[in-house]
């Protein structure tokens, strides 16, 4: 169930922000609500655990007031509902990976392009590339 919610939230949300460089906040809120009645039906996860892992959504947005929207304010959006599904540490986790990839993406693409590109990387694709790789690596006897 977790992964089909996050996959699902992560690959929407993806499409739309490639496209627009937006992500629609009714798509975020109806997996926030999603997210409330599976952990209220499932309890995969402690009060505490799924209050951190919010929490690591609300850094990120501060991240995101602070700086001016360097990472925009829909991630910080999908990475608090992403809280709700995984809790603090796999949240953590999430944001780890997805940060790497991103990174290493965006030094390839400068070295392959320059000055000539872009220089903005929609961040929720990675967020999908790292919960993938998060939930392949579970289900093959983690190596995460």
């Amino acid at each position: 169930m977790e992964a089909f919610g996050l996959v699902c939230l992560f690959g929407i949300t993806t499409f739309d922000d490639i496209r627009t460089r937006e992500i629609r906040l009714l798509e975020i809120l109806a997996f926030a609500i999603l997210g409330v009645a599976y952990n209220i039906f499932f309890h995969p996860n402690s009060f505490l655990s799924i209050a951190g892992g919010v929490m690591v959504g609300m850094l990120v947005l501060l991240f995101s007031i602070v700086s001016k929207e360097k990472i925009g304010r829909g991630d910080a959006y999908i990475i608090m509902v992403a809280g709700l599904f995984l809790g603090f540490e796999e949240t953590l986790l999430l944001l780890w990976i997805s940060s790497i990839l991103a990174a290493l993406i965006g030094i390839f693409l400068l070295k392959k392009y320059g000055d000539a590109m872009d220089k903005e990387l929609p961040f929720v694709p990675f967020l999908l590339l790292g919960y993938l790789t998060m939930f392949i690596s579970s289900s093959v006897g983690g190596f995460l």
